[in-house]
């Protein structure tokens, strides 16, 4: 999850991922399932499978690593567009078999000059980002890299431009068996042939016979159950928080939490100490609130992510906002209102009107909302992008371009001691010129050295830099 490449640059033509895939058309769909299911309940299986599919890429796309398409056959263009319900690109297949469908597809891709191109097939339901970023990876510097599916087969195919004209002829020409358990064995012989040796990633398993029903009634029941009562995982990124971090941790148990990790970035006071008689489990991370927040991901177990800020708390009924929350499945982050400091004091409410006009302006939820998103599109995601400033605005970014961001109706309260050491007007200059320096394309390690710069000058002292650093 730490690698992650934040945005494309401007002019690159990235990579494809082709997302290959059949209309839900009773009798036509999912035909080996018929006698089990039905015409109608294998297309309805077929929907699902493809739907969910396409968001979990739609997810991966969002951080412009690569460009997503998607190569249909059985239906028109606007009857996709009605099904699948997102702004993707939407292409026909073309040719008379699998073989020549996927070597069309591949080879316009390469035709607009994309660096590299991976199809996957829409029936492997632990498909996911990590999987494709895994891919991209090896083809960084492999040829082919194929992803084996435990029918004999493979869900995901990758080729470079470089190598089109030996791995493609090998990979998909007329003596591959398909539609039989000898093609991912095929595919390597004649690979090998050429010269070529593929990357194997996982194996992962596709539902199109009788016996693979039992993968997809497995993963339906355990969504099912995430979705009734979600398991909560809060992260607390941590860096020298001896006085807040017990308040924080005991806060997330008493709001439902299944666990509490506190990732620590090198705490020289007893913070992990406080943490783990706190019965949080406490792991130690390089400092940063990216590589935190993603080394306490890898270690959560709940169906639910929670970043919580370490002077912060969640709300007694914070579980059941969330829930709410994330009961639509378009809603891929959610956030509690900002709030800071004491709302009896006239200060403390103007820091947090002000606080909330931000969001209101920007249309994003940020770190100190204690943000919370599945776990599972945190993964999609690629997590936070290493970044040493804005890793939380530009997450937020990518979340609003993968779907739909909605804000809690409580709040959880976080310290205004930022703003009171060093004043409403400065602070908030601050988070404005860094917003807008992100905006308009300015490189993030300039803005983490405009921030050093004002520090150091005294307009933000020392003191406000370790808040940040405890909020990363």
């Amino acid at each position: 999850m730490t690698r992650l490449a934040a945005v494309t640059r401007s002019g690159d033509i990235p990579p494809r991922l082709i997302v290959m895939t059949r209309f839900p058309t009773p009798g036509l769909a999912k035909t080996r399932l018929s006698p089990v299911l039905g015409e109608r309940g294998a297309a309805e299986l077929s929907s699902a499978l493809t739907l969910r599919c396409i968001r979990r890429m739609h997810l991966a796309a969002a951080s412009k690593e690569f460009a997503l398409e998607i190569r249909y056959t059985g239906a028109t263009e606007e009857q996709m567009r009605r099904w699948v319900g997102r702004p993707v690109q939407l292409r026909a297949q073309v040719g008379n078999d699998l073989g020549q469908r996927l070597s069309h597809a591949i080879r316009t891709a390469f035709a607009e000059n994309a660096p590299a191109a991976i199809v996957v097939g829409s029936d492997a339901p632990g498909l996911g980002g990590a999987h494709i970023r895994a891919a991209l990876d090896a083809l960084k510097t492999a040829d082919v890299v194929l992803g084996p599916a435990k029918d004999g087969g493979y869900y995901l195919a990758g080729v470079r431009a470089s190598a089109a004209s030996r791995a493609l002829p090998a990979l998909l020409g007329p003596h591959i068996p398909w539609s039989t358990s000898r093609v991912l064995r095929s595919s390597i012989t004649a690979l090998e042939h050429k010269g070529i040796t593929p990357v194997l990633l996982d194996t992962l398993s596709d539902v199109d016979r009788p016996e693979d029903l039992s993968v997809w009634q497995c993963i339906l029941s355990l969504e099912n159950r995430a979705r009734s009562a979600p398991t909560i995982s809060v992260v607390i990124p941590a860096l020298n928080e001896a006085a807040t971090i017990a308040e924080a941790v005991e806060s997330a148990r008493e709001a439902g939490a299944h666990e509490v990790i506190v990732s620590d970035g090198g705490s020289r006071d007893e913070t992990m100490k406080i943490a783990m008689q706190a019965t949080a489990t406490v792991v130690s991370a390089t400092a940063g609130r990216a590589s935190q927040l993603n080394t306490g991901a890898r270690m959560a177990t709940g169906d639910v992510l929670v970043f919580l800020h370490a002077d912060a708390c969640l709300p007694q009924d914070a579980a059941k906002h969330i829930q709410g929350v994330l009961r639509n499945p378009e809603v891929v982050l959610g956030a509690f209102r900002f709030e800071v400091g004491d709302q009896s004091l006239v200060k403390d409410r103007l820091i947090t009107s002000v606080g909330r006009m931000r969001h209101r302006v920007f249309k994003l939820p940020y770190g100190d909302q204690a943000q919370f998103l599945r776990r599972r599109d945190f993964e999609d995601l690629g997590g936070l992008a290493d970044m040493p400033v804005m890793e939380d605005y530009e997450f937020a970014m990518r979340c609003k371009r993968a779907g739909l961001l909605q804000t809690a109706g409580v709040a959880a309260p976080a310290s205004a001691r930022a703003w009171h050491e060093h004043g409403l007007v400065r602070v908030t200059l601050l988070y404005m010129t860094m917003i807008a320096g992100f905006r308009l394309g300015v490189p993030v390690e300039r803005l983490a050295g405009l921030q050093a710069r004002i520090s150091s000058r005294g307009q933000v002292a020392a003191s406000w830099q370790a808040d940040r650093a405890t909020r990363q």
